[in-house]
């Protein structure tokens, strides 16, 4: 029998509403079903009281195929990069602090894993996720902000723990599929991200690189949660949070810089890139 191959499929942001951006929950489950495959929403916790009953009740309904995790807590520029200890902690202990409200004002689990805002962590922030007992973050790079390269030899592994002995996984992007026979070869485990904009033109960009992940071998699809254990060897301990939210200093205008900054980002999401003439025009400001 051939050596199983874990995979899953993580889409960063989007609420747990029906629609958001291009991404509609119902037809893409829909597809994962015909193509066999699993997705973890990387959910920003600051959402946490924003999701939808209807969609809450599909993840709920069908866990062989949806999942969720920890996508930063605020989801600002560069929030897990900095090197501040105490603001880094407290940033992880929010996260989770907002997870759990959720959970329990929705009923859904989550996973205790992190996946960063772009890309960025320190190494303190791992030393933060490590003290409030995250079980693993899933990141498209293992290099730290405050950290030279790592050695080459640690991508040949399925996670590397140069970080205070902390697991970090590797996902990547559609366009690096030739690693993916990488990935299998060395025992990793394939982890694809991608955004809404991934289904501007439909499902079918990604349910052919699906189709050819399942045509390599055996591959098993499930959450980032279930690949963490599988390879680490061990169950995650879920430690009842003590404490309430804990606030820095300006909170009350850290806030409103968060929630301009989310609603911009929805805005942009939602409106901006699914209308045409509007997505043009701001690739043009962008630029």
């Amino acid at each position: 029998m051939k050596k199983v191959t874990l995979a899953c499929l993580i889409i960063d942001d989007p609420l747990l509403i029906p629609d958001y951006g291009f991404l509609n929950y119902e037809e893409l489950l829909e597809r994962m079903k015909v193509h066999n495959f699993f997705t973890e929403v990387a959910f920003i916790p600051w959402n946490y009281k924003r999701s939808n009953p209807k969609v809450i009740e599909l993840f709920v309904n069908n866990p062989d195929f949806y999942g969720v995790c920890i996508h930063g807590c605020n989801h600002t520029k560069n929030e897990f990069g900095g090197s501040d200890y105490n603001k880094l902690s407290i940033l992880a202990f929010n996260a989770l602090w907002r997870m759990e409200q959720h959970r329990n004002l929705t009923g859904l689990p989550y996973d205790p894993i992190m996946v960063f805002p772009q890309g960025l962590f320190s190494s303190v922030a791992i030393q933060a996720l490590k003290d409030q007992n995250y079980f693993a973050a899933f990141n498209t790079h293992i290099k730290a902000t405050d950290s030279e390269k790592p050695p080459y030899s640690e991508y040949d592994h399925p996670f590397t723990t140069i970080y205070h002995n902390f697991p970090i996984f590797l996902r990547r992007y559609p366009k690096d599929k030739f690693l993916f026979e990488r990935d299998i070869a060395l025992g990793r485990p394939i982890i694809i991200v991608e955004h809404h904009t991934a289904f501007k033109y439909g499902y079918r960009q990604i349910t052919k690189l699906i189709d050819w992940i399942n045509s390599q071998g055996n591959i098993k699809w499930t959450s980032l949660l279930n690949i963490a254990q599988y390879y680490l060897g061990r169950k995650a301990e879920l430690f009842p949070l003590k404490g309430s939210y804990r606030q820095n200093a300006n909170v009350g205008i850290q806030n409103i810089r968060v929630a301009i900054r989310r609603l911009l980002c929805e805005f942009r999401d939602n409106y901006v890139e699914t209308t045409p003439v509007l997505h043009k025009v701001y690739k043009k400001l962008r630029k």
